[in-house]
């Protein structure tokens, strides 16, 4: 299969070039000489050999955008796609598909948005979008057409990442006030990974997005960041020094969209790194979004853990919870230590739980002494019937199997240890807790 790529000298087109020619692919790159209007019938011609066009044209939006640069973004897109899709017109083959690349700037900034949302944001970048976009949409109804909005692509080797990474030099991350903007992004893995699908997938067309599932603020970003490059701390940059450097074009670093993935995900595909944590190779500790406390309360049973100073040479161990009139949970851990001369001794522990934010309800925090709460993290869940569930913390260094039964079925095991791997933790380190006092 022969694919056309505009852009393809590009940071993306880079990448995505090297991805496809090591599935196969016979790359074919347009570079910006094809667009010149002497040569459009050299573009026809090359069209019509290739099976998929893929245009990422279009100049870089990371700079000062001046009355002169807005023109060079507009031409930049506009011109180029529309010479594209002039050339298919003009092709006697045309082209299986064409994706054509845009960009979730065509968002509102405000409120939650996938591919159904109708409307778009207000501003230059949200109108430059809708040109791009509607250029593509000429193509001819012969070929497939979509519409890839990209999020901010992150790569360790360039692209935004790379100035990203800059105060890291001096051991500090740089959050971009006010923090609390989205960062709706995806990593350059996922993206190649995610062009080969909707290349294989004839079923998709229209606009997709090409965000992660794992949404996150700026300022959740860049502790993530921090973590993983060991940084002493954060330092909040103004947004009056990006209005400085960029202009009107600091309103992309400043504001930004919150995105989902909804088409890519209903078609079947599933990102590598749908986390933050995963695209940084951190363990994954993102909990459930939805909790029915009052069906979590009960008896567990500990099926598996990592070893740890207070359950020590415990087995038979259980957690019995119970909901408390004024909302807190109390929370009854128990077991048996085998002593001297091998006698079994009963131990209880007796503290209380809380969720101290409603809109995480995954994230517990548990005390049995005084006011010193510790994360208890619910990663996994039978959602279905509360008969099942993985619990971590925001560490590495605990992780739970937890059951209704004092066994679980092999398949199960199987399932929470490949979720366990999967989010980054060393499941060869469980301890199989033996809960033979209570099997019969």
């Amino acid at each position: 299969m022969n694919i056309a790529i505009s852009g393809a000298s590009g940071f993306i087109g880079k990448h995505l070039t090297n991805s496809l020619s090591e599935a196969g692919y016979e790359i074919v790159p347009l570079d910006r000489s094809f667009f010149q209007e002497k040569k459009f019938k050299q573009l026809v011609q090359t069209l019509s050999r290739c099976d998929v066009i893929i245009n990422l044209a279009g100049a870089p939006i990371n700079k000062r955008w001046s009355a002169s640069y807005k023109q060079e973004l507009q031409d930049s897109r506009i011109r180029v796609t529309r010479s594209i899709t002039r050339a298919l017109d003009a092709a006697p083959r045309k082209p299986e598909l064409m994706i054509s690349a845009s960009a979730v700037g065509y968002y509102p900034t405000e409120g939650t948005h996938d591919e159904y949302t109708g409307r778009r944001g207000n501003g230059f970048l949200p109108e430059l979008c809708e040109a791009w976009e509607q250029e593509a949409r000429h193509c001819p109804p012969a070929t497939r057409l979509v519409i890839t909005r990209f999020g901010i692509v992150l790569s360790p080797d360039g692209g935004a990442m790379r100035q990203m990474l800059l105060p890291l030099k001096m051991k500090l991350a740089a959050v971009i006030a006010p923090g609390t903007q989205p960062f709706p992004w995806i990593s350059i893995h996922d993206l190649c990974r995610a062009m080969q699908f909707i290349i294989g997938n004839k079923s998709i067309e229209g606009v997709v997005n090409l965000v992660s599932p794992g949404r996150l603020t700026q300022h959740a970003f860049t502790r993530a960041v921090a973590k993983a490059c060991h940084a002493w701390g954060t330092v909040t940059i103004p947004r009056f020094c990006f209005r400085t450097l960029y202009g009107e074009g600091a309103a992309f670093l400043t504001t930004g969209q919150d995105v989902k993935p909804t088409r890519l995900t209903e078609s079947g595909f599933r990102f590598t790194d749908a986390t933050i944590e995963q695209f940084l190779r951190q363990t994954d500790h993102t909990t459930i979004g939805q909790l029915d406390l009052s069906r979590y309360m009960g008896r567990w049973y500990e099926i598996a853990r990592f070893d740890h100073l207070f359950e020590r040479g415990l087995s038979n161990v259980t957690a019995t919870y119970t909901l408390l009139p004024d909302g807190k949970v109390r929370v009854e851990n128990a077991g048996y230590q085998t002593g001297k001369n091998d006698n079994d001794h009963f131990k209880r522990a007796v503290g209380r739980a809380k969720m101290p934010d409603t809109t995480q309800p995954g994230k517990l925090k548990v005390a049995f002494f005084l006011w010193f709460y510790a994360d208890y993290y619910i990663l996994e869940l039978d959602k279905a019937g509360y008969k099942y569930a993985l619990i971590g913390s925001s560490s590495d260094k605990y992780l739970w199997i937890l059951s209704r039964t004092p066994s679980l079925p092999d398949e199960i095991k199987e399932t929470l240890l490949a979720n366990a791997t999967y989010r980054g933790y060393d499941t060869s380190n469980l301890l199989w807790t033996d809960q033979s006092k209570h099997i019969s």
